[in-house]
């Protein structure tokens, strides 16, 4: 038996072309998992669009008690405001802080509807006094995508 068969200098090894076929493979299926997650995730859902009108219903009283406000829906897609986890109403009074507003009596609003509801606070039984000549901003908010539907400031 000759050993120096066995052990040739001219032999190459299969270990570089085993390793690059193994990175290859390996590039390919991290490619093919983060473009099935990146593609995979469909398209974002959006707010409604919809164009609304708000003005005072009522003047600010002398005394303490909720103030009306008159919304009318003057365009757009129909606005759920059924209940507060679909749709929110922030109020805030002369940039102080927003508190949310109790409008499920509302319900949906279509195009063409004019609704008149109180500023009563969702928390709170008692609502924070308007004076006469007070600015408060209104806003309408998509809790889904947390988006706003409508920005106003209502002059009393």
């Amino acid at each position: 038996m000759d050993f120096k068969k066995f052990f040739r200098k001219d032999d190459k090894a299969v270990s570089p072309v085993i390793g690059v076929i193994l990175m290859v493979a390996i590039t390919v299926i991290l490619a093919a998992a983060i473009g099935s997650s990146v593609f995979g995730q469909g398209t974002t859902k959006s707010a409604p669009q919809a164009n609304f009108d708000i003005k005072a219903a009522t003047s600010a009283p002398a005394t303490a008690g909720p103030v009306s406000i008159k919304i009318e829906h003057l365009g757009g897609e129909p606005v759920h405001f059924n209940e507060s986890s679909v749709t929110k109403v922030m109020a805030s009074i002369e940039d102080a802080d927003a508190i949310e507003i109790d409008a499920t009596s509302l319900k949906t609003m279509d195009v063409g509807d004019v609704k008149t509801f109180p500023l009563t606070a969702v928390n709170t039984s008692e609502p924070d006094d308007v004076a006469s000549g007070q600015t408060v901003n209104i806003k309408f908010i998509d809790v889904q995508t947390n988006q706003i539907i409508c920005d106003k400031d209502v002059r009393f």
